[in-house]
Formats: C-alpha cells, structure tokens, sequence
C-alpha cells in the first residue's frame, strides 16, 4: 500500500485527498453497478439452446426424446430440489437410494417454462461419483481454501454434469430418476439449478491478506500409553497469503508457506506433538473466476489455472475448473473480510475459518 508522504503544502494535500476521493466513489459505484448487472443475469431463463448443445456427462449416451416412464417406486431421494451451478464448470447432482442394484439413471434436463430438452442423458452406474476429490497434485492440498478429498457415505451418489464454454448464467430445471438391473424405473424427483454470473459483491473485490486461519485439519493418534491425542498434520513456520478478487469476476491467490510434517512416531512416544526438522516448501498460484450467491451470502472460487513454482510439472490447466473454495459464508467483522466455509466428509462436519485484511 502507498501511503502520501508528508512533503507537500496543505492546500495541495488537499486538493489531493478530495480528487483521490471522488475518484474512489465513482469506482465503488461503478463496481456496485456491474454487481447488479451480473446477479440480475441469475434470473434469465437458460435458453434451450444451451441446453441441447453445451451440456455433456462423462460416460453417458444421449438419446433422443424422452426417457422411460417410471414403472415403481424403488427409493430415490434428493436432499434439495435446488442446486447451485457455475459457468464454463457446471454442477454435482447429489441423491441417495436404499436400492443395492442400481443400474443407472436417466436425466432431462428443461427451460423455465418446462419445455424438454431435445435429447436426454442416460447415465450408467459406473459415471456416478462415488466422492468428491479435487485435482490435488503432490503439496497442492495443504494451501488454505484447498479442500482434501471427501468421500459420500454408502448410498449417496453424485453426477457430475458439465457446461460448455457458452453456457450462460441463469436457470433450468432437470428430472432424475434411476433404474436398476431388472429395468425398474423410479419415480422422477425435479431439480431446479441457478448458474451463478461470475461476480456479483462490489464489497468483497479489492486485495486481501490472509491473518488467521482455523480448520478442521487435525487427526486422532494413540500415544504408546494408549492414551489418544489430537495434533495437526504439520506446523506453519512461515506463511503468507494473498487473495485478490477483481470486480469483473477473476480471481487470483497466491501461497507460500514453510512448514515441518509430523513425526508420527516420535508423538506417539512423547504423547504430544513431534515435527520433523526439516523444512518443506511450496508456492503456488490459482487463477479462475469466482461468483457470489446473494441469497446465502456465499463466496465460491473456481480455479481454472494452477501454478506450482517449486515442482512446475504440477501445473495445471482445468477447462471444467477445480473448486477452490466452495459456498464459503461471508462476512465483514471490524472491516476484515471473514469466510467460513462448512462441509461433510461422511458422517462428519467440519469448519473451516479464513480472516483477511486489505492489502
């Protein structure tokens, strides 16, 4: 940050502080403005279209037409008939069943006015995401906002659908249902999906600096005494993260951090915490597109591009984006920006905190 040395006569200064002023106003309306404008591109109707053309599913066929009519009422449940998506990425259609035969599921997707798509997707068994790990390439995970690999409990399934480069903010809405090996087709449950406008909060943009990050990154192990201790995977020696959010929907976070990895041994000698001596590195950078969910006052970050500057043949490039930080909860408490994201390995929660200042 500059600061205004104090060289120049006060009437200079002033002259100075008021133009600088104006000029930070007509910036900050401008930014509110074009805020307005991406969210009011939530509410448009996806276009059919897009619909017909930009979507696609690993592993799937598609076919033309409707699928088949449900013929039972083997289980399927949604947690949500809402679902949050993101252009150029798209979305994770989660549902669970007691049925242990499943086969497949058909999925149609259509407009705001119930209009069907021209072809359906059907989806076999063997494409449905069994977990929900990220592309994580060697000391990629431990940066803060990386989330590690989170598995489904049994019986909960997800599909993952893709967008094309063209697909716009707005909404839609797409039937699921699921089949098992002797053709029994369940009933249809309706998910409706909003696409988030990249952007979307005038007050989040600017540069920030990471000061305090709480999370949930600890494990249980058994001391040779048998009594059990929580201690955290390694021990922060030195760190440094910037978060720069840019108004027009990019992002950027750069990391670095030295840190020692656990001894595993020596702890459960000493019944507390060990580190290695040794010092491990890395630096790295994420560079995507983030988008704002006004309704929960939530903050997602899509990466599209990693740099690794240590081990650079772990930089990647990923065309349908790499969650960064997913439906973080956002908040400014005494001018910090505050994100708490909150997420579900299995059966357990967990909560993870991030508190930034301006740069």
């Amino acid at each position: 940050m500059k600061f205004f040395k104090p060289l120049f006569a006060l009437i200079a200064f002033s002259i100075l502080v008021y133009s600088c002023s104006s000029d930070d106003n007509n910036n900050d309306n401008g930014n509110e403005q074009l805020a307005n404008e991406q969210n009011q591109l939530e509410e448009n109707p996806v276009p059919l279209a897009n619909l017909n053309s930009d979507i696609s599913i690993d592993g799937a066929t598609k076919n033309q037409g409707t699928p088949p009519a449900p013929n039972s009422n083997i289980n399927l449940e949604i947690s949500s008939d809402k679902a949050e998506a993101f252009q150029s990425s798209g979305f994770n259609l989660k549902f669970s069943t007691a049925e242990t035969n499943v086969a497949g599921a058909y999925l149609l997707f259509k407009d705001s006015d119930n209009n069907n798509a021209s072809d359906y997707f059907n989806i076999p068994v063997s494409s449905f995401v069994t977990d929900k790990s990220s592309n994580i390439k060697s000391d990629k995970s431990r940066g803060p906002l990386k989330k590690s690999s989170k598995n489904l409990i049994d019986g909960e399934y997800e599909i993952d659908v893709d967008f094309g480069n063209s697909f716009p903010p707005g909404k839609f809405c797409a039937d699921l249902c699921i089949y098992d090996s002797e053709n029994n087709i369940s009933q249809i449950v309706t998910v409706c999906v909003e696409v988030e406008a990249w952007g979307g909060n005038a007050a989040i943009t600017g540069e920030w600096i990471l000061v305090e990050a709480t999370d949930d990154d600890k494990f249980e192990t058994t001391c040779e005494n048998q009594e059990t201790i929580e201690v955290d995977y390694s021990m922060t020696v030195k760190e440094e993260v910037i978060l720069n959010i840019e108004s027009d929907g990019d992002f950027y976070i750069t990391e670095y951090e030295e840190y020692k990895n656990i001894n595993t041994e020596a702890t459960a000698t000493n019944c507390s915490a060990v580190y290695f001596d040794e010092i491990q590195k890395y630096d790295d950078k994420e560079t995507g597109k983030w988008a704002y969910n006004e309704t929960d006052k939530t903050l997602t970050l899509v990466s599209f591009k990693y740099e690794d500057f240590i081990n650079p043949q772990y930089s990647e490039d990923y065309p349908n984006g790499d969650l960064v930080l997913e439906s973080g909860e956002v908040k400014f408490v005494d001018g910090k920006l505050v994100i708490t994201e909150t997420y579900i390995d299995g059966n357990e929660t967990y909560i993870d905190t991030f508190t930034f200042t301006r740069k």
